[in-house]
């Protein structure tokens, strides 16, 4: 008799359900959402712009470093890259492709960067992650560390800003008209749109942060 209904998994299926339900454990243990925690390479153009704006005295903490590649090209422009990757298995790769290559300035940490202890000395935090969920506590985190900027495309979804941690930011409810953006990663625009082109103004407790 035929039998109606019934699927072996082949070893490809099961080794690929496998790995999925490994990860969703992953992300649930580190409090991912969305693709948060989830390494994408960034293009050259995103990179650049990262690159230029370091100076050789800056020592950078590199926020998602996946493969190790951005953090090795700042390794050769700054002073010192502390490069925090959660997932083992990029972390383990990537060494293994670097080996003894590894740059005596490049330490590389495997762990959740949320976990991990701001070294005191870092001047500059990189923060490639457009599905970033944490933003508001990695902002406060650094400020609180003492770093001066954070470069990222965390809160714009696009391009790269690099934010002044230092400078003051205006009440939300003082902002009329124009475009804002916010320490907990909330971006927007307040008033009837006569500015549309006009620069963000840097705020502080804007409706999501009550959120």
């Amino acid at each position: 008799m035929e039998e109606i209904g019934c699927h072996q998994m082949s070893s490809s299926e099961a080794e690929s359900s496998s790995s999925v339900n490994r990860w969703d454990a992953f992300a649930a243990r580190h409090d991912f959402m969305d693709w948060e925690g989830r390494f994408h390479p960034c293009d050259d153009e995103t990179c650049g712009l990262v690159l230029n704006g370091l100076h050789e005295e800056d020592t950078v903490l590199d926020i998602g470093a996946g493969d190790l590649r951005l953090s090795m090209q700042m390794s050769s422009r700054v002073k010192r890259v502390y490069a925090v990757e959660v997932n083992p298995l990029l972390v383990a790769e990537a060494l293994g492709v670097l080996g003894l290559g590894l740059p005596r300035n490049l330490h590389v940490v495997c762990a959740n960067a949320l976990d991990v202890v701001i070294p005191r000395d870092v001047t500059v935090a990189v923060l490639l992650m457009r599905h970033c969920q944490h933003f508001g506590a990695y902002f406060t985190r650094l400020q609180e560390a003492g770093c001066l900027r954070l470069v990222t495309n965390a809160r714009w979804k696009s391009g790269v800003e690099a934010i002044d941690l230092t400078a003051s930011r205006m009440p939300f409810d003082a902002l009329r008209e124009g475009w804002y953006a916010c320490g907990c990663g909330a971006v927007g625009y307040v008033g009837r749109g006569d500015c549309p082109q006009g620069d963000a103004s840097e705020v502080c407790g804007c409706p999501s942060c009550q959120t």
